[in-house]
């Protein structure tokens, strides 16, 4: 049956792209990211305050000083973590991988 040729050959593809090295380092990242709470923390804190300034933002409410700083200085932080770093930068890699496979699907099917 055809379907069942198509769900082999996904099969072999998804099996390629989880030996990938892109993939690998996408997963150790991942691991090193939820093994360090203060990375994890961090990143919840500036989403927080960003959310917070984004909703005045909207609701055009006054930005006060404070918050500006804090906003800034958590997201320096985040910046300068490398945890959260080396896991944008390992999704930004694997997300090219995908794009590129979905572009030769998408090519193959002349869509």
């Amino acid at each position: 049956m055809e379907t069942e040729r198509i769900q082999s050959l996904a099969q072999r593809l998804g099996e390629a792209i989880a030996g990938d090295e892109r993939y690998l380092t996408l997963k150790k990242a991942k691991e090193a990211y939820e093994a360090d709470q203060k990375a994890q923390s961090l990143e919840k804190d500036y989403d927080t305050v960003a959310a917070t300034l984004r909703g005045k933002m909207e609701q055009k409410k006054p930005l006060e000083p404070e918050e500006k700083r804090k906003e800034a200085d958590l997201r320096a932080s985040v910046v300068a973590n490398p945890t959260i770093q080396a896991l944008l930068k390992a999704q930004v890699e694997f997300h090219q991988l995908m794009r590129k496979v979905n572009q030769t699907l998408e090519d193959a099917i002349k869509l």
